[in-house]
């Protein structure tokens, strides 16, 4: 795996789209790249983290939208085989590379037809590092590698977790190389009541709230910014909601493209 970030200068590409993590509610990217398509948005280079990064790999490698769709209901995402009890995860995630593998088969980020950067938190140096050569799958499993629920990615003397831990809106690795930049960010912290606060919810707010800085610096950045509103009521591994998840972005970010 490769982990150098090299900055290439000029903007080269037309559009750059740059996609969230958020677990299954990353299915809304699936509606918001529908929905840019159809208004005449087709990035050529995709920035990505965590389950943003895993659609990007797809998209990047050519699948539309509806094939991505029909890969997720084909295929279980969280197996109960899967399911384990280490201290280093409780979930085992090489269905991924399983997944990555069987649909990329060449499994490298030079095999894409568009490049492909996504983000992952070095655990040690407390940095993040943007990933855009080498090894296909194992990439994408250190930038969607949650603390405690997956295992770590180990490489010689580093660490790698989830991407969103320190950069959930990955635009610095492609910023210079787009003339219009879209950043799409499935975990808009809306308002919520008091009576709504289940566990769950509370350490799913936590955590957004804690990343939401960031996300606010690097949405700034962006030209087109979408965040569609409540997200959150969607679970972040709840597969029976994904159609309501794709739908509602789709509908939100055409209705936004469809205003003057």
């Amino acid at each position: 795996m490769v982990f150098n970030f090299k900055k290439l200068w000029g903007r080269s590409h037309k559009v750059g789209l740059v996609l969230s993590g958020g677990g299954l509610r990353g299915i809304g990217h699936l509606g918001a790249i529908k929905a840019l398509e159809e208004h005449g948005y087709r990035p050529s280079i995709i920035s990505g983290c965590s389950m943003g990064a895993i659609i990007g790999a797809y998209y990047a490698a050519g699948y539309t939208v509806d094939a991505m769709l029909r890969i997720i209901e084909e295929n279980n995402l969280f197996p109960s085989t899967s399911f384990r009890l280490r201290t280093s995860g409780f979930v085992d995630n090489r269905f991924l590379s399983r997944l990555i593998q069987k649909h990329i088969p060449q499994n490298t980020f030079e095999s894409l037809k568009m490049p492909l950067y996504v983000s992952a938190t070095n655990f040690i140096s407390g940095e993040t590092e943007y990933i855009h050569s080498g090894v296909l799958d194992e990439a994408l499993l250190a930038s969607s590698s949650i603390p405690l629920m997956f295992p770590a990615v180990k490489r010689e003397k580093a660490v790698y977790y989830d991407g969103g831990i320190l950069d959930n809106l990955p635009v610095k690795p492609i910023l210079g190389q787009c003339k219009f930049l879209i950043g799409v960010h499935v975990n808009a912290l809306d308002q919520l009541t008091p009576d709504k606060f289940t566990p769950a919810k509370i350490l799913d707010r936590i955590t957004h709230l804690a990343i939401g800085r960031s996300v606010a610096q690097s949405a700034r950045k962006c030209d087109l910014f979408i965040e569609p509103p409540g997200m959150l009521r969607f679970s972040m591994f709840g597969k029976k909601e994904m159609m309501h998840i794709y739908e509602h972005v789709y509908a939100y970010v055409s209705k936004r493209l469809n205003s003057p």
